[in-house]
């Protein structure tokens, strides 16, 4: 029995030790990054570079919403304009339409007529045929 508390006791031991460890690493690396975190922005902040380009920057952006909103103006003052346009060549395409289906319409037509004419003559002579070798053959 005092040999499993013995055992147990070094592995309790081991682990608070790791877990130790693992607590005093995380520690180094987070105030590692910190301090480096803080250098930098101490940097950035008495840097007459990064202040330039941080205005620089801003002049950038206030332009770039300037010139969106400029756009975005015009093309607001150009949607009548081409409401107008829409309608206009939705209505010259539904005049070429409506003049194709007529155009259509008088070659369907105009075939039809020179398709009868052809085939009516050629219609009486077979059935002129037909007749006069029924009457050959009963004859």
């Amino acid at each position: 029995m005092e040999i499993r508390i013995v055992i147990f006791l070094a592995f309790v031991s081991v682990t608070l030790i790791t877990n130790t460890l693992v607590i005093l690493f995380a520690y180094r690396a987070i105030a590692g990054i910190t301090s480096k975190l803080t250098s930098t922005v101490a940097e950035l902040a008495t840097s007459s570079e990064t202040r330039e380009l941080i205005d620089a920057l801003q002049a950038a952006s206030k332009n770039a919403a300037s010139v969106t909103e400029s756009a975005k103006l015009k093309m607001a003052s150009l949607d009548p304009a081409l409401g107008r346009f829409q309608e206009t060549f939705r209505s010259n395409l539904a005049h070429a339409d409506s003049k194709l289906e007529k155009a259509a319409s008088n070659i369907n037509n105009t075939a039809q007529n020179v398709r009868d004419m052809v085939a009516k003559p050629v219609f009486a002579a077979a059935s002129f045929s037909a007749g006069f070798i029924k009457v050959l053959r009963n004859g």
